[in-house]
């Protein structure tokens, strides 16, 4: 049974599409069956891959509104253990009426997601840069949130919000929701505001800080022109053992719970 795992922030710019991309092919790259599903109508998913307009034929858009099986919008990807599903919405017309169909019903992510669970042992979320309908839609679905945050002053502040948004959720409608944990992202630790950044942030958080940091590098900025994961295009690179560092701490983290609650 997959665990669903959304990225997610209010704030754009942070390295959430950047995170859900790596984070995913990273997984994969461990043998773990994973699942990219882009939700963020920005499209950033879909650009991240070389995919033929033949494989991108449909996607997000298709599932939820249309209702086109799972099965057809899915993508192999060139990493034998990553499938995909990109995000395709043409306008912003497209965009509101997958938001209005998110709003009108909260749990079609998850009612979706529930066919699929089965076949993989990871399901990433990328969610768009907001706390709207669909972004709240895809925490219902989801078991747990990671949320980035830059190394960044404002970012640090959205993150209070985006923690009672998830709160809500909870309460109202996923009680099993949880926090996977806050990834400080995009930091410069050559800057004194990068470094007191991340201090704040872990004096708050504690141990739902992540232990992995993604530093802020050309290489990541450059990989969606290059349409492939930092693991494809150049695996030795800070960025690509960050992610792969950032996987193996997941993976770590979950087992760990698992045989917590075997135990138990």
């Amino acid at each position: 049974m997959a665990k669903i795992l959304a990225v997610v922030s209010q704030k754009g710019g942070v390295g959430k599409t950047t995170t859900s991309v790596n984070l995913a092919a990273s997984i994969a790259a461990l043998e773990m069956r994973t699942l990219l599903i882009g939700i963020d109508p920005q499209c950033g998913v879909s650009s991240s891959f070389n995919f033929t307009s033949r494989e991108n034929k449909y996607g997000i858009y298709d599932l939820v509104y249309y209702k086109v099986p799972i099965v057809e919008v899915i993508i192999h990807s060139e990493i034998k253990f990553l499938d995909v599903i990109v995000s395709n919405v043409k306008s912003s017309s497209e965009e509101d009426i997958l938001n209005q169909t998110m709003k009108a019903n909260k749990f079609c992510l998850k009612e979706i997601l529930a066919e699929v669970v089965k076949f993989y042992d990871y399901i990433i979320l990328d969610c768009p840069p907001s706390l709207g309908a669909i972004s709240i839609s895809t925490m219902i679905a989801a078991d747990s949130i990671l949320i980035p945050v830059q190394g960044e002053y404002y970012s640090k502040e959205s993150l209070a919000r985006l923690l009672q948004t998830a709160k809500e959720v909870s309460s109202m409608y996923n009680p099993s929701l949880t926090i996977e944990g806050v990834l400080l992202t995009m930091v410069d630790f050559r800057t004194n505001l990068g470094k007191k950044v991340c201090e704040d942030i872990r004096k708050a958080m504690g141990e739902k800080v992540f232990s992995t940091i993604i530093p802020r590098t050309v290489k990541l900025a450059e990989a969606p022109m290059i349409k492939k994961p930092i693991i494809l295009s150049d695996i030795n690179s800070k960025g690509a053992m960050a992610y792969l560092s950032l996987a193996q701490e997941i993976l770590a983290k979950n087992e760990e719970r698992k045989t917590s609650e075997d135990n138990n």
